[in-house]
């Protein structure tokens, strides 16, 4: 991880944060957060695409409440045979629902991934199907009770 963020700039650093930190809500953010950097729109733009393949920015987009509106959300854990892992991941990763998945190791369920969907009848329907299609019966489901949510922001050093 040192070694990937050596390869980022100050320029880099500080457009980070700031798409954390300070998105702006205006028609054209991308010129908004230049002004602030120093730089034209187009270089943002360019930084950002630069940024995101190589795997530093995920996504930009907005975050929002799914208990708020309704929705249900639940962490999963499977216990994945190694040689398994792509085509299980492959499969978990086909439904629009799914917000997370990684790997653990050193521990009986070693793939892990949430759900966020409208009801629990769909959470129910994917962890069915995940089931079937994998053939792995042993699903850890564990529904959110209770949303604690801290703000994390990372900052590059």
């Amino acid at each position: 991880m040192a070694d990937l963020i050596s390869r980022l700039d100050e320029l880099d650093k500080k457009l980070i944060v700031l798409l954390q930190e300070n998105f702006p809500l205006v028609l054209r953010p991308f010129q908004k957060l230049g002004k602030e950097l120093g730089l034209a729109e187009e270089e943002v733009i360019s930084r950002i695409k630069r940024l995101k393949s190589g795997g530093f920015i995920k996504r930009i987009g907005p975050i929002h409440n799914p208990e708020a509106i309704g929705f249900k959300r639940t962490l999963a854990g499977m216990s994945v045979p190694e040689d398994k892992l792509k085509k299980v991941v492959k499969i978990i990763n086909s439904f629009k629902e799914v917000t997370h998945n990684y790997l653990r190791k050193d521990n009986t369920f070693n793939l892990w991934f949430t759900l966020i969907c409208p009801t629990q009848r769909r959470i129910n329907e994917i962890i069915r199907t995940i089931k079937i299609k994998t053939a792995i019966k042993d699903i850890m489901n564990l529904p959110t009770i209770k949303m604690i949510k801290i703000k994390t922001i990372f900052k590059p050093h």
